[in-house]
């Protein structure tokens, strides 16, 4: 539920380190680019830590092709001093850890549960990772990922201070209906913005134009 009786289809990005399996995730709206980047940048801050390379899936908003990423994908990676992998189309078990947390993720996390809000979704979410998914013995490795996690720790990258922001980005003439979409929303603006050019700025909990 987003509000007044609506709904809408979310996703969840995830981040698994490879040796201790630690995991975070963050609900996201959609599969461009910004709001991968912006649901990736969460996920590495809950970790507390940068991997040498961020490994991917041929998503469309992230791989441009024979193994290069899209700008916004390289941008985002430069910011945080990255690199990255692809990997090889049509080869699900290349990704196999991220794909088991997930179909952990959807038995363990979703069923039985009822959200009142994205913030709420967001929230036993993370409560989950922290006090079930990175705390249980993990049954491939016989360990508790958050133990594992206390010998990986060391080898992760400080993250960059500030953090790179991650927001949508646009400027339009206001009409004389004073609105502005956003994503898929409309919000209103002043009366007195009508007709005057602003700059819009929609991060992942908040929109603000500056005129």
């Amino acid at each position: 539920p987003v509000g007044y009786g609506q709904t809408r289809r979310g996703y969840v990005v995830t981040v698994t380190l490879c040796f201790s399996r630690v995991s975070a995730g963050t609900l996201i709206w959609s599969k461009e680019a910004v709001d991968i980047n912006a649901g990736l940048l969460r996920c590495l801050v809950r970790i507390g830590g940068l991997p040498r390379k961020l490994v991917w899936d041929r998503e469309g908003a992230i791989h441009k092709g024979a193994g290069k990423p899209t700008d916004a994908f390289a941008a985002f990676c430069a910011q945080l001093g990255v690199g990255w992998l692809f990997l090889a189309a049509r080869d699900p078990q290349a990704k196999g850890i991220e794909e088991r947390g997930h179909r952990y993720m959807r038995t363990s996390f979703e069923p039985a549960r009822s959200f009142a809000s994205p913030a709420d979704f967001q929230q036993q979410l993370d409560g989950w990772y922290d006090e079930h998914a990175n705390v249980r013995v993990h049954q491939t490795l016989r360990a508790r990922p958050v133990d594992l996690f206390t010998q990986e720790r060391d080898l992760l990258r400080p993250l960059p201070m500030p953090l790179p922001v991650i927001d949508r980005r646009e400027v339009l003439r206001v009409p004389p209906q004073p609105y502005a979409r956003v994503d898929t929303s409309d919000y209103s603006l002043a009366p007195a913005f009508v007709g005057r050019r602003v700059a819009l700025r929609g991060s992942q909990t908040e929109v603000a134009a500056v005129a």
